[in-house]
């Protein structure tokens, strides 16, 4: 039985079942859940006028203690999300995979019909585009989250994925419609598709390229443009930024060297996520960087390139600790950041992968840090500080597609 109740009547161990607005609205990670501390009673008063609480899955009290009704069907651990919660994160998580999957597709056939000549169809990818703008407006982190499903024999094809819904998650945050958001997303997902004309033995060379090689490479943006404006079915926004992707502000991009507000924002995003997901990403040019990493970089070399406001709302909209960071706790635990925290960037929602004796865990754990006091995160659960997956020998990958594909 639900029952309408004013946020000021709040009290905590409540369970709130329902909000007066989407939950995609809202601060919070999962629909449905118990009112545990005071910071939830002020996110519920800063976000929302009424909610709809169910008396029969609230906890009771006792002894002045915060106890659930059922603890043993609950399956809650000290400090863990419920079982309910972990169970609608993965499923969450495997929903959004099977977007993914067909978008992976979908990039792979076109960057394959390039290779082989044919002529494109770009109609499927335009209806991809709107469900991965869709997905993303319900579930930015879940989308966010699988950037870090890599397979390095789909190396490009990954690269134009992760580019377009790191694209449009951005573009989100900085406030665009959903047809500048479509636009922007099918514009990133092509960025290069005009490197399936460099030969593969120049595209897919370890280490230094010569100058030479590094001409042949430069030519993708045009080569991409060329491609699909035989196909008369992208609007001039979409080729603009695969010709223009690699412009820079300060006049030192290709290929035709524009500068300032001749390089478009939708061609400036995409230039900066396009550089983001390269640093973080499988390279064959570079060592990877985790992405705390990337965004110093990006901090330090980027405001020439696409501007210092576009550079630091980047960084804002990805946070402090970017979903699939690493980070040690205090206790130093391993975990990986599953969901940012708009209100408190210090404190996102983590996956525990390792305890404080280095011990694999399983089942992995949710932990939301913003739910936990400042004694406790001091003492045991704050973060001490980003790691680099591969110097403590976790395979980021692997571990994403275990939750993706858990039962």
């Amino acid at each position: 039985m639900l029952r309408k109740v004013d946020v000021i009547n709040l009290r905590t161990g409540m369970y709130v079942a329902e909000l007066d607005r989407p939950w995609v609205e809202s601060p919070f990670l999962f629909q449905g859940f118990i009112i545990e501390s005071d910071e939830d009673l002020t996110k519920l008063r800063e976000s929302c006028k009424y909610v709809y609480v169910d008396d029969m899955k609230g906890p009771q009290l006792a002894d002045n203690r915060l106890i659930r009704r059922t603890p043993s069907a609950a399956g809650t651990t000290a400090v863990g999300f419920s079982q309910a919660e972990k169970t609608a994160f993965t499923t969450d998580i495997k929903q959004t995979a099977q977007v993914r999957t067909k978008a992976s597709a979908n990039v792979s056939r076109v960057l394959n019909d390039v290779r082989m000549g044919k002529s494109l169809d770009t109609q499927d990818s335009k209806a991809v585009i709107e469900t991965l703008v869709d997905n993303i407006s319900h579930n930015p982190n879940s989308m966010l989250w699988l950037t870090n499903l890599r397979q390095k024999h789909e190396r490009t094809a990954n690269h134009c994925l992760n580019v377009s819904i790191l694209a449009i998650a951005f573009g989100r945050h900085l406030g665009m419609g959903e047809d500048e958001l479509n636009k922007l997303g099918l514009g990133a997902m092509l960025h290069d598709v005009g490197k399936m004309r460099t030969p593969p033995q120049v595209l897919d060379k370890p280490g230094k390229l010569t100058e030479e090689e590094r001409m042949l490479v430069r030519k993708h943006p045009s080569d991409g443009y060329g491609v699909l404006k035989l196909s008369k079915q992208l609007p001039p926004e979409v080729l603009d930024i695969v010709m223009h992707h690699h412009e820079r502000v300060d006049g030192r991009g290709y290929p035709d060297g524009l500068s300032g507000d001749a390089v478009s924002l939708p061609a400036r995003i995409v230039g900066l996520v396009d550089a983001y997901d390269n640093l973080t990403g499988d390279s064959l040019y570079r060592a990877v960087k985790t992405p705390g990493e990337a965004l110093r970089v990006l901090r330090s070399e980027g405001a020439n390139e696409y501007g210092r406001e576009l550079v630091q709302e980047f960084i804002r909209c990805l946070g402090i600790y970017p979903v699939g960071s690493i980070v040690q706790l205090q206790s130093s635990a391993v975990a990986m950041v599953v969901s940012s925290n708009l209100t408190s960037r210090l404190k996102p929602v983590i996956l525990l992968l390792r305890d404080e004796d280095g011990e694999n865990m399983r089942p992995r754990t949710l932990l939301n840090l913003s739910s936990l006091s400042d004694d406790k995160l001091a003492d045991k659960w704050g973060i001490k500080g980003m790691v680099d997956p591969a110097e403590v020998g976790l395979d980021i990958p692997g571990i994403v597609s275990e939750e993706a594909t858990a039962v």
